[in-house]
């Protein structure tokens, strides 16, 4: 089982799973069609920040690099999340 961290204490190097949303309607499929493993949809957290909020409230910005398998360590995956929100974290990073 994976264990779930609030996102505001992710931290640079921590390796986690991208939003489920865009698992489901993307990763998954051209991971498969690409012949990735199962490893290539982690991503390793480059950074994390307060996002502008909005009338329900904050967010949380995460900057996060695709594996090396994509090819695509050039464009970083950003999403955001509501402060609180529980994220699966697959390996912590080094403390700094």
């Amino acid at each position: 089982m994976t264990p779930m961290m609030p996102v505001e204490t992710l931290r640079a190097g921590d390796v986690i799973l991208p939003p489920a949303r865009e698992l489901s309607l993307w990763m998954r499929r051209h991971a498969r069609e690409r012949g990735l493993s199962d490893a290539a949809l982690n991503l390793t957290v480059i950074r994390t920040r307060e996002g502008n909020p909005d009338t329900r409230g904050r967010w949380v910005v995460v900057e996060a690099a695709h594996t090396e398998e994509w090819g695509l360590r050039a464009f970083p995956f950003i999403f955001k999340a509501r402060p609180g929100t529980l994220w699966p974290l697959i390996s912590a990073g080094a403390a700094a």
